[in-house]
């Protein structure tokens, strides 16, 4: 008998420390919300990235870290769906992918912390003011694609280049914001941009055939519209022997000559770093955003042997040597 009461004492107390072990574990457990509008692969690596970045600083997904990660499919309404779950869930970091699902976010709430990713440029999406000590609940990094480091890989290839089409959606904030700095680090190299607006997508075929014979190349940006649409332009570039670049890449398996572009990985693993500091008691608005690039020393350069070819092109042997990626 004396034996039986003692198992159930000893069982008591093992349940009790147990249920202490919880507690005290829960009470550690930081919860974040993740989200992005649509799913592409350099968001997918963004998400994982951040992930990785929290690893860095000791949040462990399943050990004291607990991610809610939405995708909204494209869809805005669901989107801001999304953040309005985030919120009542009272998240401790929302961490949104691209600039459409920062700013519904943003909109969401003026007391969580926000840390943003892949936002071309937070300023223009009034996400914050300033890069240094942002203020508010708000901080991030910004995808705001190497311009002029991309400028001098296509002079690189082609050291003629003087005229650069730029075909773009003009009702995206974010290939307006390209155009700028495209126009902005082309001057001091020498090459002058030429613009071609296609609002949509059906458009991008004329607003390439316009550009043929007033260009030497063609600058497809990260564009989501004429993005969609980059097989007929680099058609009609090897059809007219008219090179075509992107800003992203992805876009060189495609059938674009080169690229030099963000490893987003690196990219979610800078945002990542700052989540980790707001979780551990940080307020976001003392921490500087940044822009990737100037974070990140290597970027990755692409290229397509068998595109330069058919649009008049031979890659010099240095571009090729740093390559990340050679596509023949």
């Amino acid at each position: 008998m004396r034996r039986s009461v003692n198992l159930k004492m000893l069982l008591l107390a093992g349940l009790g420390v147990l249920m202490m072990m919880l507690a005290a574990s829960a009470a550690g457990m930081k919860t974040i919300g993740i989200s992005t509008i649509v799913e592409v692969p350099q968001l997918v690596q963004t998400k994982d990235g951040i992930l990785k970045g929290l690893a860095d600083k000791g949040y462990v997904v399943g050990k004291n870290l607990k991610v809610d990660y939405q995708n909204a499919n494209g869809n805005m309404p669901t989107q801001q769906q999304i953040a309005k779950k985030f919120v009542g869930e009272d998240v401790d970091v929302i961490a949104p992918i691209t600039t459409p699902t920062s700013q519904a976010m943003a909109a969401a709430t003026k007391t969580i912390p926000i840390v943003f990713a892949t936002v071309t440029d937070p300023i223009a999406a009034k996400l914050i003011s300033r890069y240094k000590h942002p203020g508010g609940n708000v901080t991030g990094v910004s995808d705001r694609p190497p311009i002029a480091a991309q400028l001098k890989l296509f002079k690189e290839i082609m050291p003629n280049l003087k005229k650069l089409g730029f075909i773009y959606n003009p009702g995206l904030d974010s290939s307006k914001a390209i155009l700028g700095w495209v126009k902005e680090d082309g001057k001091k190299l020498g090459i002058s941009v030429v613009e071609a607006a296609a609002p949509t997508t059906n458009e991008v075929i004329p607003a390439t055939n316009k550009l043929i014979g007033k260009v030497d190349a063609i600058y497809v940006p990260n564009d989501t519209t004429v993005v969609a649409a980059l097989e007929t332009v680099v058609k009609i570039g090897k059809q007219t022997k008219t090179p075509v670049f992107t800003g992203e890449t992805r876009g060189v398996g495609r059938g674009a000559v080169a690229s030099l572009g963000l490893n987003y990985t690196q990219v979610g693993r800078l945002a990542g770093h700052m989540v980790a500091e707001v979780l551990n008691g940080k307020k976001p608005g003392d921490i500087d955003a940044v822009i990737a690039y100037q974070k990140i020393p290597d970027n990755t350069v692409v290229v397509n042997e068998a595109s330069a070819k058919a649009m008049g092109l031979t890659i010099p042997a240095a571009v090729l040597k740093r390559a990340s990626k050679v596509i023949k």
